[in-house]
């Protein structure tokens, strides 16, 4: 039986303050007159005025011996009747009378036929998606009152919510049993078995994984193999509730499992296995937002640092150039290796000067004393000369630690000095970058609207996930550019190297790739199939059929509660001093609409939805 207190079927408080007193259980002068011509006695009229109060305040007829001493002290003083004065009725038909006078005075109608029909099909229609007693009851008390009908007993609401929550949690079950394959039922039943160490698959299943970390990155992967190979649980859930759901896999306890029916075994587990599964891809999401956030956190920290260290970054370019240009400006060793090139160049042009290629070998032989090969002998020297020229300049910057090093300087001190921590991002995630990609394959990512410029851009890195060069294509494989419209303008200087027309800086690109993904999931504009926490949220909202047939009570309400309101200006603040009330919180940003806002580096929030 469903105990009272956690319905809102109404009933009296223990404590009634002296406000609610005088508020809801005051008879007006029109209400005593009335009263007093329909009885002739004390007793009868103080009876009367009770159910009457009693009726408007709680839509019901209460037991005259329910309702608190407190309030009937109270109507009685206030209707002047000598102390001493019971609240009484001699006879039955005298209490049905007045019921029916006050049935009539406050206009609802008595049809209990009509009430439990109401009743009966309110709890079953929201029983296929609400499993608790109490909210079924509160459902139904709500349709009776708006139906303008006398309330029934609660225990007809009780007995009534018990049995077709009975009836139709059977049914789900059975339709789930019966959508299921006989092999993942028999597969199912073979969880329980024990092995030799006294465990069963079972309670593996029931057992959360281990938290969303990096490090049980792996396990989180085996646990998602094995539950999808019980079966694909979304078929065997198919129009079943989300609440319905988890209230059967909490029921699913190996201690009682043997006692069911099969029937009903086998939707329990059924049941478990499908939130198991969600919850394994709630788990992955989860531990890649963390860990890109983390990483995002600390190519930040290492900007930072940057900062600190950047007179001795920018100083030591400074002396790294000057060295170079030492070495190419002139009386370098560069300038006086090319002058010399040019001048050997110009003794071997002097003495071919006028030949061309239909030249007789006469003419050459007696312009170069008939040899030919101290001519090319000269010209290999000066290009000798004049690689050795260039050379030194690469001797330079490779002492000075290699055009690597060089690049990387330059590019701290170009973050520094343009907050640009997305070129520093990689460095973070180089060593996670398997990992990402063996978990983007693993979960499968849907848009929930038409924007899917993030995951095209998640393909396209898939694409070239074994790409190990610095550039990779900015196209796909049709033709067409890939889109990175989404990306901040940091990150579009990052990929795009404006050198290197129609190509991505293949790290870059990896780095935005995955932390747009990972945003978009913590917003919502990114969902996990199969997931619960990053279900898409789209697909939880109501058909436009019953918003309609709801609106207008939801407004009602709304209108109604802000009246009903305090100003701003005049509300208690809870230590119980008048203040203006504090305003209302950022407002967040809508599922479905694009930001270009820096990255936050909080995890996203449990549910969003």
């Amino acid at each position: 039986m469903t105990s009272i207190e956690r319905t809102a079927y109404p009933r009296f408080k223990r404590l009634i303050t002296a406000h609610e007193l005088h508020l809801f259980f005051s008879p007006t002068r029109d209400e005593l007159q009335w009263a007093a011509d329909a009885t002739d006695g004390d007793e009868h009229l103080l009876a009367l005025l009770l159910m009457l109060k009693s009726y408007q305040r709680m839509g019901c007829f209460p037991a005259l011996e329910d309702v608190p001493e407190q309030v009937v002290e109270f109507v009685r003083r206030q209707v002047e009747l000598p102390e001493g004065t019971l609240p009484l009725y001699r006879a039955e038909r005298t209490a049905k009378h007045h019921r029916g006078l006050v049935r009539k005075k406050v206009g609802v109608k008595y049809d209990q036929g009509e009430a439990r029909r109401i009743v009966e099909g309110s709890i079953r229609k929201e029983a296929a998606a609400k499993n608790r007693p109490a909210d079924l009851i509160n459902i139904a008390l709500e349709k009776v009152v708006e139906a303008g009908l006398e309330l029934p007993g609660f225990s007809t609401f009780d007995k009534m919510a018990s049995k077709i929550r009975t009836e139709v949690n059977a049914s789900i079950r059975e339709g789930i049993h019966d959508r299921m394959p006989p092999a993942q039922r028999a597969g199912l039943l073979l969880l329980e078995e024990r092995d030799s160490d006294g465990t069963t698959l079972f309670n593996r299943l029931k057992k959360p994984a281990k938290g969303p970390t990096w490090s049980h990155f792996k396990n989180l992967a085996k646990r998602l193999d094995w539950v999808d190979e019980l079966g694909d649980t979304s078929v065997w859930m198919e129009s079943v509730a989300t609440g319905k759901i988890t209230d059967f896999a909490g029921e699913a306890d190996a201690s009682e499992l043997r006692d069911y029916a099969s029937i009903k075994q086998i939707a329990l587990i059924a049941c478990l296995a499908h939130k198991a599964r969600m919850r394994v891809r709630d788990d992955l999401a989860t531990m890649f937002c963390k860990r890109v956030a983390t990483k995002i956190k600390k190519a930040k920290e290492e900007l930072e640092a940057i900062r600190l260290a950047q007179r001795e970054i920018v100083e030591a370019l400074i002396g790294n150039y000057r060295t170079v240009l030492k070495n190419i400006d002139d009386g370098g060793p560069a300038q006086e290796a090319l002058a010399k090139a040019a001048a050997m160049t110009a003794e071997v042009r002097h003495a071919l000067d006028g030949l061309d290629d239909e030249a007789p070998v006469d003419e050459v032989a007696q312009r170069l004393g008939g040899k030919v090969s101290p001519a090319v002998l000269a010209m290999v020297k000066a290009l000798l000369v004049q690689a050795g020229g260039l050379g030194a300049v690469t001797k330079a910057v490779e002492e000075l630690g290699g055009f690597a090093q060089q690049y990387e300087q330059i590019e701290k001190v170009s973050a520094h000095h343009g907050n640009f921590w997305e070129v520093l991002l990689y460095g973070q995630i180089g060593r996670d970058r398997a990992v990402m990609f063996d978990l983007a394959a693993k979960l499968e990512f849907t848009a929930t609207s038409d924007d899917r410029t993030v995951l095209d851009a998640l393909a396209h890195a898939m694409r070239h996930e074994k790409a190990r060069g610095e550039y990779i294509t900015a196209f796909d494989e049709e033709g067409k550019e890939v889109d990175i419209s989404f990306a901040t303008q940091n990150w579009r200087k990052a990929v795009v190297d404006k050198t290197r027309t129609g190509q991505f800086v293949r790290k870059h690109f990896e780095a935005m790739v995955f932390t747009a993904l990972a945003e978009e999931l913590r917003t919502g504009d990114v969902a996990v199939v199969g997931s619960e926490e990053y279900a898409d949220w789209s697909k939880q909202l109501l058909e436009w059929e019953v918003v309609q047939e709801k609106l207008g009570t939801y407004l009602l309400r709304s209108a109604c509660a802000r009246r009903a309101r305090p100003p701003r200006s005049t509300r208690r603040s809870s230590a119980g001093s008048w203040r203006t009330s504090s305003p209302l919180p950022p407002r967040r940003r809508m599922p479905g609409t694009r930001t270009t806002r820096a990255w936050s580096s909080i995890p996203r929030p449990v549910s969003r939805r």
